[in-house]
């Protein structure tokens, strides 16, 4: 209290001796006593007080809640009234002034020292609040986001400039509408809390994509106040997305124009299987659908599929189309197809692993496979169903030195080799496949 420096108005003399002692008994500093209003105002701007005592009749031009309209205005000191008119026309005048405290004479020095504290308080607790109000407000009008914030009726009472943009209104236009009939919404999902997208018509007239993140506003007992939303323009972002789905979809466009020429590549050197890459990866897709495999594994199953004979491009041309049976070393040679195969496609970056289907499809379950004689759980699930494709297309369809052994024979062996050489659950849905209708003319490519 000994810091409180207060500026004493009053008109009589003997009195303002009387309040000064008074006030430096209770530990206040009395840094000046004036009888004028005009004096007080002068004195205000000068000594910058912490409070001021103000007699409201005064003499001169100026009376007292004149004065402290001034000191207000100007100068932002807390004035408490110190006078001995409470009349109804005085006291209606003062309270127009919103003084921080009203003493009538005369006075006890424990209602002088409360009063003069309870003053202090409030202004600086109102200078708090004001601060805490104006950093609030500033931080709204800076943020890039709109903020919209609603009362406990669900009624709007502030936006942010941003969100006057984003909205085509005004703060003014604003406050007391709901939140669908300011964003011309019926329905809004934006009342709701938590995070929403949606789109609203803009202030141009145009469709804009937002993102919407909806909070309440509790009171100390938890209940709801209100809400604050804030909303952010994801435009662009939505443009990024789109553009980043069109490069992905070339991307799936050339790498399958890419896989497309490389399986005919492989064909163009063994002219008498033509189709049979296509007509073993539609088989294979099948399989893996019906076992339930994810999408992504099924579309590297396809290109594995597609591609599982490119090694053959390492073969000589005349043993492709040998029309007889093949030797030993013929036999041996084709069988590096797999491994060609693998070396032509390792090095490719693709998001599945194809070079290592390439390599593994004529692989067996029991081990009597090549060229690694890898064992059914060493194996790519994908494997095994391309390897049960592979032997079904091919004893199906013709080759030079044969002619095509039919689609029975090939589910026979499937199926009398169920376990040992190819995976169970492969050979049961390819067979089931078959029975249901599949053909390779339907389905192929």
């Amino acid at each position: 209290m000994g810091s409180r420096r207060i500026l004493v108005v009053e008109d009589e003399a003997i009195v303002a001796l009387d309040i000064r002692n008074r006030l430096t008994h209770l530990g206040y500093q009395v840094v000046a006593m004036v009888s004028t209003g005009e004096e007080a105002v002068a004195r205000s701007g000068d000594m910058r007080p912490d409070l001021v005592l103000m007699d409201i009749m005064l003499p001169g031009g100026m009376d007292g809640i004149e004065a402290a309209t001034l000191i207000r205005e100007n100068f932002d000191i807390p004035v408490v009234y110190l006078t001995a008119y409470a009349d109804q026309q005085t006291l209606a005048r003062a309270k127009i002034t919103n003084p921080f405290g009203y003493i009538i004479k005369p006075f006890e020095d424990r209602e002088l020292q409360t009063t003069i504290e309870m003053a202090v308080y409030k202004y600086e607790t109102d200078c708090k609040l004001m601060l805490s109000e104006r950093w609030l407000g500033t931080t709204l009008k800076s943020l890039g986001d709109a903020v919209v914030t609603t009362g406990p009726a669900g009624l709007v009472q502030y936006i942010n400039p941003v969100a006057e943009e984003m909205l085509g209104t005004t703060l003014e236009q604003a406050v007391g509408k709901s939140v669908p009939e300011l964003f011309g919404q019926e329905g809004c999902a934006l009342t709701a809390t938590g995070s929403h997208t949606c789109e609203l018509t803009g202030g141009d007239g145009d469709e804009l994509p937002i993102e919407a993140t909806v909070s309440p506003i509790l009171d100390d007992w938890g209940a709801r106040i209100g809400t604050v939303m804030v909303c952010r323009d994801i435009s662009e972002r939505v443009r990024s997305e789109y553009r980043m789905r069109e490069y992905v979809a070339s991307l799936n466009r050339t790498l399958e124009a890419t896989v497309s020429a490389l399986a005919v590549t492989a064909e163009k050197r063994d002219p008498y299987t033509a189709g049979h890459q296509q007509r073993v990866s539609a088989l294979a897709c099948a399989i893996a659908q019906e076992m339930g495999l994810e999408e992504e594994r099924v579309r590297g199953l396809r290109v594995a599929g597609l591609l599982h004979d490119i090694g053959k491009i390492y073969i000589p041309a005349e043993i492709l189309a040998k029309p007889s049976t093949l030797t030993s070393i013929e036999m041996g040679l084709i069988k590096t197809h797999a491994e060609v195969g693998h070396e032509i496609l390792e090095h490719i970056p693709f998001p599945w692993p194809v070079a290592r289907m390439v390599l593994e499809h004529h692989e067996r379950i029991n081990g009597t496979g090549y060229p690694s004689g890898l064992r059914a759980d060493q194996l790519l699930p994908e494997s095994k169903i391309l390897s049960v494709a592979d032997v079904v297309e091919a004893m199906s369809s013709h080759r030079p030195y044969r002619a095509a052994l039919g689609l029975a024979r090939a589910l026979g062996e499937i199926c009398d080799n169920r376990g040992e050489l190819y995976d169970p659950e492969a050979v049961d849905v390819c067979v089931r496949l078959f029975e249901k209708g599949y053909t390779f003319d339907t389905e192929a490519g």
